[in-house]
């Protein structure tokens, strides 16, 4: 008996202090879903949600079939919420064509607590929001014209808060991909960084992150021959703040834009795949929505990877060890992925966040953790068809980003560790 007791105070111990699921008081749009995006930001014990909202059937804008609007909601630390929507000129809520995988909102607050959003872009010029006041849901302003390099096509948006309140954005502005800087002392945006080009291929930015030693890691993949939902060459880079350099996970100085033959993958292709593969009927093999973390200081990236043609989405990590990357497989089960990943680390733990589709009890969602050489799932929103996530970690707790867009609903919970 007093084996069993120590054994589950032990348990007790290691097990993450869990917040119940809270669904969000709006209802989101069916457009609502992304792999690449960042939606949700938290400062000072108040959570942002971006989301797409309702906007009506039909043309609009120019747009064929349905729309959307684009809100930003506030969790206030009494647990009350706000929000406001992105506005026209006119001053109604803005309304943008439905576009799934690409017309979805990233956000990020700076270290005076403005807002700031990215929306409804897939190759469009800039568009860009940002709060009147600190923490104001409600005066999101357009400020596009205050980006630089206008008139590009861009996609994708990703941005990160970095320890002296500065935000970086992360983006294609086609077909190369792209690192602005938001000075948060100055209030202005300038572009940083051309960080991937490469002849006859696409980049497609995945995430950017700070690590609190003055350093951003990004990470993104390469399609072939223009856009396409199949990608290779899973690819990393961290760039030093201080010196303007950028470096691949050995510390090795890469000059940028770094290309297709740059010493920066993570996963390179395997067995049949061949990097100017397409998404055809067969289903090649490839990389998809790839997600960042730090884990000891060192990179970790979970994604999706398709091994054979015509199979399903696995989902992977490759972390580096000091001297390679060491890759693994977290889920290779009966059922097929959503582009729906995130990765979360601390100290020597490590937890990958995965939605699988189509399972006996709908579309779930789940938090896996290495135990030996497995990794122990534990259902994220059992009873809800989650389709999309996005989880950040703020001072050891991990905030999360549940949507289940065909049943119109935004949930959010946390893990402590």
């Amino acid at each position: 008996m007093r084996r069993v007791i120590l054994a589950c105070l032990a348990l007790l111990l290691v097990l993450p202090a869990t917040a119940a699921a809270e669904q969000v008081p709006y209802r989101v749009d069916a457009s609502n879903q992304a792999g690449w995006w960042r939606p949700l930001d938290e400062l000072n014990g108040s959570l942002y949600v971006a989301y797409n909202a309702w906007g009506g059937p039909g043309p609009t804008n120019g747009g064929a079939g349905d729309t959307h609007t684009v809100y930003i909601g506030r969790k206030a630390p009494d647990g009350t919420w706000t929000r406001g929507c992105l506005k026209a000129g006119g001053g109604a809520c803005a309304v943008y064509p439905d576009d799934i995988g690409h017309k979805q909102p990233s956000i990020a607050v700076d270290g005076d607590g403005y807002i700031h959003a990215f929306v409804a872009m897939h190759g469009d010029n800039w568009i860009y929001y940002r709060s009147a006041a600190p923490g104001d849901v409600t005066t999101m302003v357009n400020r596009s014209a205050d980006l630089p390099d206008q008139g590009d096509q861009y996609t994708y948006p990703n941005l990160t808060r970095v320890d002296n309140g500065d935000v970086y954005l992360v983006i294609r502005a086609y077909p190369e991909g792209r690192l602005y800087r938001w000075d948060n002392a100055a209030n202005r945006w300038t572009r940083t960084a051309v960080f991937a080009r490469s002849p006859g291929y696409v980049a497609y930015p995945d995430d950017v992150a700070g690590d609190g030693n003055g350093n951003l890691h990004i990470s993104w993949e390469w399609a072939y021959g223009g856009t396409n939902p199949l990608r290779h060459l899973g690819s990393y880079l961290r760039y030093d703040i201080s010196t303007g350099r950028f470096h691949n996970a050995a510390g090795t100085v890469v000059t940028t834009p770094a290309t297709v033959t740059s010493p920066v993958v993570y996963q390179p292709v395997e067995g049949t795949e061949d990097q100017t593969d397409r998404d055809d009927a067969t289903r090649p093999p490839g990389v998809q929505s790839a997600k960042l973390a730090l884990a000891g200081g060192k990179p970790v990236v979970a994604y999706r990877y398709r091994t054979v043609h015509g199979g399903r989405w696995h989902v992977r990590v490759a972390q580096w060890t000091g001297t390679a990357w060491q890759r693994s497989t977290v889920y290779a089960g009966a059922y097929d992925t959503h582009a729906a990943i995130d990765v979360t680390a601390w100290g020597g733990g490590l937890r990958v966040y995965y939605a699988k589709k189509a399972t006996a009890s709908g579309d779930q969602a789940f938090a896996a953790s290495p135990s030996g050489s497995a990794w122990t799932e534990t259902a994220l929103l059992p009873g809800v068809d989650t389709q999309r996530l996005a989880v950040i970690r703020r001072a050891g707790t991990d905030h999360l980003y549940l949507t289940a867009p065909t049943d119109h609903q935004l949930h959010v919970r946390t893990f402590a560790w």
